[in-house]
């Protein structure tokens, strides 16, 4: 077993390079912020988390991935927009509304055994803004200029 701690900027970084064997053996490790619904912003104010990025995306194995660790399928991009879950957003998508509707974990087999991730300063960033989340209940866009300092 690892002694590595999972966190909102090792899952954001995986989705973010569609590296779906990653994101697997990450969630594998620690699934306890899949549902975390601040990890995507538009800018505008909405949020959502990996699963309704995966269907934006149009990725069948990253919401494989995400159903088979546990993933809420009803979670509902949140802010100042319309809300929308992943099964809204998959309604042009057979392949991936046959996932989110089958109530059935599906099977996701990595094809690869992926190096598990340091942090960069990117990903510190994105852990610093869900720190903030989850002291204040406040979500904003950290810019990834933004001095640590």
């Amino acid at each position: 077993m690892t002694n590595i701690k999972v966190t909102r900027g090792h899952l954001k970084w995986a989705v973010d390079q569609e590296n779906w064997d990653l994101l697997d053996r990450l969630l594998e490790i620690d699934n306890s912020l899949i549902n975390d619904n601040s990890l995507f912003t538009d800018t505008w104010g909405d949020w959502w988390g990996m699963l309704l990025e995966a269907v934006y995306r149009r990725s069948v194995d990253g919401v494989r991935v995400l159903l088979k660790h546990g993933a809420q399928r009803d979670l509902a991009r949140w802010g100042d927009g319309m809300s929308m879950t992943p099964m809204d957003a998959a309604e042009d998508n057979p392949e991936i509304l046959g996932l989110l509707q089958n109530p059935e974990p599906p099977i996701y087999v990595r094809k690869t055994e992926p190096d598990l991730p340091g942090d960069s300063s990117k990903e510190t960033s994105v852990n610093r803004q869900g720190e903030i989340r989850d002291a204040t209940g406040l979500v904003f866009q950290i810019g990834e200029s933004e001095d640590a300092s």
